[in-house]
């Protein structure tokens, strides 16, 4: 457990337990998604960690404060945006707190929590308050902020201030925090970020890639072909005289090549070339084949059909194997967490393949996967993960920044972490 100070940004979503509860399983996991499609890509931008999440509170840790509330307002705004694009409505409200916090494997926890649970109360939908500690860092950014009046539950000497609503905008705070975060990623109509694919849709982009390269391969397949078999006996003589060895075989066995070279270069034209587009019809099936093979899991995860998964995972009797893909469920929907303490549970279990699937995870596109997959490895202190969390120390990543504080998403601090419990542990 770690002690530093930040600032904790509380962002709660009012009733979007019991909406989930009485929505079809298919509709809550889509508003689930498109709940966390809102929160986490402003907040990510502004370098914010998820140190949390049940239910609907979401905790974020921040380095600064000033990149706190500019997150809660980009949140803020995008809830707006989605819901005035036609999607579906959320009312959010937010509160940050700033001070000295503990921080551990399950998030902040201390009297920092505590108080930010009090100054939520104050917030009403569409807002954001904060406390004293935030406002004295807001002169470095371009939010105002308005005083409130003393709040039930709230200590006496904890001011409190209310983040001042931008005019004559249809956005509440008039996305300046949106502007500041840059580029985001989209929001599906399935709740999907835009770009967003899953393993079974980039193993079918990479066939397609692998197909697209080799086109003009293909095209020439039929002349090369061609030229190929016509050089055959020319080929077969050389070798016969160039390679001293073949001299002691006997002129009966060594011409048995030639010959059928010979016959091999008589072939008619017409026979090549469909012998040719054959091959390429069989290659291009091989690829399709591997890119779409796989257990009906598989395929329910690549329609991201997690009811049809957890069926298919009702099935499965073997305990070893239903962490396992128990695990698999929780990466599909992006909860890295539990799906590295769920590898973890199967390779203790007798489940290599969790081990091969953390070490997979060293490797992902998001920093939170990234992380978590080192931390397990390193609780797990198996020798054979030395070299994928060395590679991940070394790596750069665009979701990483160099100097990454405290309150940074750092997977190659959690790597070098990792290395040293299993430098411990074999010393």
């Amino acid at each position: 457990m770690s002690r530093t100070r930040g600032t904790l940004l509380w962002i709660e979503v009012p009733g979007l337990g019991s909406r989930v509860v009485a929505q079809p399983y298919a509709d809550a996991a889509r508003t689930m998604r498109t709940c966390r499609a809102i929160v986490l890509p402003p907040c990510e931008a502004f370098g914010g960690r998820l140190a949390f999440t049940a239910g609907d509170s979401f905790h974020f840790v921040f380095r600064r404060a000033g990149h706190a509330l500019l997150a809660a307002a980009a949140v803020q705004d995008r809830a707006a945006q989605h819901a005035r694009s036609g999607g579906e409505k959320f009312d959010l409200r937010a509160c940050a707190v700033s001070g000295e916090m503990r921080i551990d494997r399950n998030g902040v926890v201390g009297d920092l929590v505590d108080l930010a649970g009090r100054v939520r109360g104050a917030a009403g939908r569409g807002e954001v308050v904060l406390t004293g500690d935030v406002f004295a860092a807001i002169g470095r950014t371009p939010v105002t902020a308005e005083e409130l009046a003393d709040s039930d539950g709230v200590p006496a000497d904890v001011r409190l201030y209310r983040l001042a609503r931008a005019r004559g905008s249809e956005l509440p705070y008039g996305g300046i925090g949106l502007s500041k975060a840059g580029r985001l990623p989209q929001i599906g109509a399935q709740g999907m970020l835009e770009g967003g694919e899953s393993p079974a849709s980039r193993s079918w982009a990479q066939a397609r890639a692998a197909l697209r390269r080799a086109g003009p391969a293909l095209a020439s397949a039929p002349q090369w072909a061609s030229h190929a078999f016509a050089s055959l006996p020319a080929l077969g003589r050389r070798a016969s005289e160039a390679v001293p060895a073949l001299r002691s075989v006997p002129a009966r066995i060594r011409n048995l090549g030639h010959a059928a070279a010979v016959r091999l270069a008589r072939i008619p034209r017409r026979v090549q070339l469909g012998a040719v587009a054959a091959l390429a019809v069989a290659v291009a099936a091989g690829a399709a084949f591997v890119a779409l093979r796989g257990d009906p899991l598989d395929r329910a995860l690549s329609r991201h059909d997690f009811r049809a998964a957890r069926r298919e995972l009702k099935r499965v009797k073997d305990t070893p194997e239903r962490a396992y893909d128990e695990a698999r469920i929780q990466e599909a929907r992006g909860s890295f967490g539990p799906a590295a303490t769920g590898y973890v549970k199967a390779v203790q279990s007798g489940e290599k393949r969790g081990l091969q699937q953390l070490m997979k995870m060293t490797e992902s596109r998001s920093c939170d996967a990234r992380t978590n997959a080192a931390r397990a490895l390193g609780e797990l202190g198996d020798p054979r993960a030395v070299r994928a969390l060395q590679k991940l120390e070394k790596s750069k990543f665009a979701d990483e920044r160099q100097d990454a504080g405290v309150f940074r998403c750092s997977s190659k601090r959690a790597a070098r972490e990792a290395l040293e419990q299993l430098r411990s542990r074999s010393g």
